[in-house]
């Protein structure tokens, strides 16, 4: 049966006693960090949401993060999400990145374009994450290269490489979860259907269809109304099955252009980020906004970092903002952000359960 991952819900519901930590005002370390490896991309697309970074040629180095990560692992911290700003196997250490986070005991996962993702890079690192998801924007090659401006022959690339990650996760009986993520836009909406029908033949779990979420400093600016496009839930879905599953995000799709019904994110000590030049934001909606950096890890241990009063002033500052302008809709917080909302400011007659 394909597994039912979440997409848009939370999990926080797993971490009870986390959670109760936090409600009794104690400085919890995070359950899940971001780090980018690379700064870097091989691929422009036009929905990047750090664009105005400017792609910087900067690699996390693997025995930094790994002394931070072995030390939050003591902490509290289950897993790390390798994405962030750039393409991770730009980063010639991801795999032992990888495979060195899992043997400190933490759950890793990885999002990929999937050019780079090769038979042998497969070998050596698929069977350390959790999940590994593809970003790719059209099964079709001209909305591809319209969309995600990589190499004429990227697309093939990236179909070879699925295929093999397929074919390695079956003969070695691996658990990793391999999905695919599509950005929906004008450009490749008619496209879903086919993609759908192409991911099921290839034979990964999933395929999930999500909103453009726009970045405050991004370059890129799309005005998209997605309740024209809700109507194409129907049509990817019948391809669905027991073994691929089709996430079609229509409640995220909803929430562009709504404001929150909170008034601050509570989300920020449950997770963090930490850039390829191991600078550590509150979450990667702030990365580049100098005053809202916490630290660097190449200058003190994130330990100083995340204790420091540093931190703490400018989740004070962020608390004070108006979430509605400082963050980006759909955040991938929002459900977190409403749940704890609740506990905090939870309504009358909650005894009568």
């Amino acid at each position: 049966m394909a597994e039912d991952i979440r997409m848009d819900s939370h999990k926080l519901i797993y971490h009870p006693e986390t959670v109760a930590r936090w409600l009794n005002g104690e400085n919890i370390y995070p359950i899940e960090i971001e780090i980018s490896p690379s700064g870097t991309c091989n691929h422009r697309c036009v929905f990047c949401a750090v664009d105005y970074i400017g792609y910087q040629p900067a690699f996390l180095d693997k025995e930094v993060i790994l002394r931070d990560i072995r030390y939050m692992s003591k902490k509290g911290l289950k897993s790390v999400i390798c994405s962030g700003e750039g393409e991770p196997l730009l980063n010639k250490d991801m795999p032992d990145i990888a495979n060195d986070i899992k043997s400190c005991g933490v759950d890793v996962a990885m999002s990929t374009n999937g050019v780079l993702f090769t038979k042998e890079k497969i070998a050596d690192c698929l069977g350390a994450f959790s999940w590994v998801r593809y970003s790719i924007a059209s099964m079709e090659q001209d909305s591809y290269n319209r969309i995600q401006r990589g190499r004429a022959n990227d697309l093939d690339q990236v179909k070879e490489n699925l295929s093999e990650a397929v074919r390695f996760k079956r003969d070695q009986k691996l658990t990793t979860t391999l999905g695919v993520q599509c950005l929906l836009l004008p450009d490749n909406a008619g496209q879903l259907p086919y993609m759908a029908k192409t991911l099921k033949e290839i034979g990964v779990d999933y395929l999930t269809i999500k909103p453009y979420s726009q970045h405050l400093h991004s370059k890129n600016q799309f005005e998209i109304d997605y309740g024209e496009m809700l109507n194409l839930e129907k049509q990817v879905k019948e391809y669905a099955t027991d073994h691929f599953a089709i996430y079609f995000r229509a409640s995220a799709m909803k929430k562009v252009h709504h404001e929150k019904c909170y008034k601050q994110c509570y989300g920020l000590p449950f997770m963090t980020h930490i850039d390829a030049k191991g600078n550590v934001w509150p979450c990667v909606a702030h990365i580049g906004t100098e005053e809202l950096c916490y630290g660097n890890i190449y200058e003190q241990p994130f330990e100083e970092i995340w204790e420091g009063i540093k931190r703490l002033e400018i989740n004070e500052q962020l608390s004070r903002m108006d979430i509605n302008k400082v963050c980006r809709e759909a955040c991938r917080l929002d459900e977190i952000n409403k749940y704890l909302d609740e506990l905090k400011h939870p309504g009358r007659h909650v005894n009568f359960i």
